[in-house]
């Protein structure tokens, strides 16, 4: 932050951002499970209908007991679920890092635990804020706001909440901000 800067709005976001990390975390504790259930004494596909069959026709055309070996099958579970798990856990702190601020002078993206990303834009490059809101947003209370500077700038924030009420802040303070005579 610059000395004379203050904020004058930190921009929350919708608990919806978090959506994303958590049905893959969901997906990786379903593969878990899934992976457990194949070391046990049964595995969870003895009996599908299928499973007989392939095994039928594995018998009749290689040697009895041919078939892919549960420790296999555990292994590749096992393995998917770590990498849906790892991949959900980044998801969640990156939205859990996610910061949007306006300051008098400048807007503000914040992204990042151990390393870190800032986009900003300074409130006089501001040519406008668009409003992106799908049904399920609408609904939810929720939309993507873009605010776009000279050039091909923008910092996009997503998942904020009352995104009307923020679109006519961040409009009013560049409003206010380009009418102010310059020091």
């Amino acid at each position: 932050m610059l000395p004379t800067e203050k904020v004058l709005l930190e921009i929350k976001r919708s608990p919806m951002a978090f959506s994303q990390g958590v049905r893959d975390l969901i997906i990786a504790l379903v593969l878990v499970w899934l992976t457990l259930w194949a070391l046990s004494d049964v595995p969870f596909w003895d009996s599908w209908w299928l499973v007989e069959e392939y095994r039928t026709l594995a018998t009749r055309f290689l040697w009895e007991g041919a078939g892919i070996p549960a420790t296999w099958v555990a292994a590749v579970l096992g393995l998917v679920a770590a990498w849906v798990g790892l991949s959900a856990i980044r998801q969640l702190l990156t939205e859990w890092s996610r910061r949007y601020r306006l300051t008098g002078q400048r807007v503000l993206a914040h992204t990042g635990v151990l390393g870190r990303k800032v986009d900003q834009l300074y409130l006089l490059s501001v040519d406008g804020v668009s409003l992106e809101q799908n049904v399920l947003g609408r609904l939810l209370g929720h939309a993507s706001l873009v605010v776009a500077g000279r050039g091909n700038n923008q910092v996009r924030f997503d998942y904020v909440r009352r995104p009307d009420e923020i679109r006519d802040k961040i409009d009013r303070c560049v409003l206010a901000r380009r009418s102010k005579p310059q020091a």
